[in-house]
């Protein structure tokens, strides 16, 4: 009775441990890391920075952006190519440096079947680039990068 008792509870925990690793979540968590070695980068280039750059972890308006990026790119490729891009992404963070970023060394490729067109245009309809700014705006970073300059 014990047995069958745990592979019930088993049976009834699977499908959260599938959706903990559902590529939206694998997403998310990948570019929150690679946002907070943005941040690094940023503060390694601008020390002033420090302490005034905004959180890397997903608010609201974040999270409406890169769920729109996601679903574009899903809506025109399929999720296989997505995924392939999450992984080649977490890949990236076992080496990735916020030297490398600096220099530039950060590509993340496309999902294959969307062009750096396409990619650039989702960005700009999901509003992507304007959080970030709105972000870095309010979080005081974007005046002391003005002030640098």
């Amino acid at each position: 009775m014990r047995r069958a008792a745990s592979i019930a509870v088993a049976l009834t925990l699977l499908p959260l441990a599938a959706n903990a690793q559902s590529t939206f979540e694998r997403f998310e968590t990948t570019a929150v890391a690679m946002n907070a070695l943005m941040n690094e980068a940023m503060i390694a280039e601008i020390p002033a920075l420090a302490g005034n750059m905004p959180d890397p972890e997903w608010d609201e308006p974040m999270r409406t952006a890169y769920t729109c990026m996601y679903d574009a790119y899903v809506e025109r490729v399929g999720e296989a190519p997505v995924a392939e891009m999450v992984t080649a992404m977490e890949g990236m963070l076992d080496t990735l440096s916020p030297q490398e970023i600096l220099q530039g060394g950060t590509a993340v490729e496309n999902p294959e079947g969307i062009s750096d067109e396409q990619a650039l245009e989702i960005v700009e309809g999901c509003n992507l680039m304007n959080v970030f700014m709105e972000r870095m705006a309010a979080s005081g970073a974007m005046e002391i990068m003005m002030q640098q300059q």
